[in-house]
């Protein structure tokens, strides 16, 4: 199936603010050296990388109106296209603080809770987006406060009425909800792998009748990144694993996930085999780790990786 369309839906967005300090003390004055500021958040993070790779894609946008304006800035010098429903409050924030030596406090603020209203304008403007006969609707990320996994299936319910194919990466994946969404893709990383099926698999024959499990509930393709460890795959009938290079030096994780999932889609869009399919994912989620912060892998960090990257059948 090619889509003629993509959507990235995301409910719950993050501003990813890094302050690096020489020393970070409580209690006293930190002098900032640095700031880093990405517009971040699973499914913009999928938005940004496609663009990238020119391909065209709108990411629809739930977000607290009262410091945005600097975010949609940033996605607008990236040229990404967006489609905003503001709420009130806040957009959520990550704020890390990083030391010389790589020692990272976090601080978490929350998000707005979405109400009745905003998922109304919600359903107008995902009706308005989804073109039949294909359009891929990437929904990504942790969501907000308000939304259940009730209404977290029903959101993807709708998308599906309207003629939309999901992506599924998502904190609230469960194989119920799974079961009733049937996605295109589901790309978790090994935590949320071992949320699915409830247990930690040990060893690459536990892992992989894992996302046998996740495949038998319904997903289409299952794509489980397993950090350092690489990536495992299926359709259900083939499985495939992907080995990736040791890197000499790693700036961020943070994003490694949506750019894998980011590069599957890419490489379906290039009509690409379900073995270099794999690989794509694999280099573009090892490459992700070679830049600050959520930015894109750049695109001679993604060819190189990619040269290096061993797929095979388990």
């Amino acid at each position: 199936m090619m889509f003629n369309k993509i959507i990235t839906l995301s409910l719950n967005p993050v501003a990813d603010i890094t302050f690096y300090v020489n020393r970070y003390v409580p209690g006293v004055d930190n002098v900032v050296e640095n700031e880093l500021y990405d517009a971040a958040g699973k499914a913009v993070d999928v938005s940004r990388v496609l663009r990238s790779y020119e391909i065209a894609n709108t990411a629809l946008i739930v977000a607290g109106q009262e410091n945005s304006k600097r975010y949609f800035e940033r996605l607008k010098d990236e040229n990404v296209t967006t489609r905003v429903i503001y709420t009130e409050g806040r957009l959520r924030e990550n704020i890390s603080i990083v030391t010389p030596d790589g020692v990272l406090t976090r601080l978490v603020r929350k998000s707005p809770e979405l109400r009745h209203r905003t998922i109304d304008e919600l359903e107008t403007a995902l009706s308005e987006e989804i073109q039949k006969p294909a359009t891929l609707v990437v929904v990504a990320g942790k969501m907000p406060d308000g939304v259940t996994d009730e209404l977290f299936t029903e959101i993807c319910g709708f998308i599906k009425e309207c003629g939309g194919v999901i992506a599924l990466d998502s904190q609230n994946m469960t194989l119920k909800n799974i079961a009733k969404i049937k996605p295109w893709v589901v790309k978790p990383n090994f935590d949320e792998l071992c949320a699915l099926v409830g247990r930690k698999p040990v060893g690459q024959e536990e892992i992989k009748e894992a996302v046998k499990e996740v495949s038998e509930a319904g997903a289409h393709h299952v794509l489980a990144s397993l950090g350092e460890e690489g990536m495992l795959y299926t359709d259900g009938k083939v499985f495939y694993k992907a080995d990736v290079p040791e890197l000499s030096e790693i700036k961020s994780t943070i994003g490694a996930g949506d750019a894998a999932l980011a590069g599957f889609i890419i490489a379906h869009d290039y009509k690409y085999d379900l073995k270099r399919s794999v690989q794509f994912a694999a280099a573009f989620g090892t490459a992700s780790c070679m830049v600050e912060g959520t930015n894109p892998p750049r695109r001679i960090s993604v060819a190189m990786i990619n040269n290096q990257v061993n797929v095979y059948e388990i």
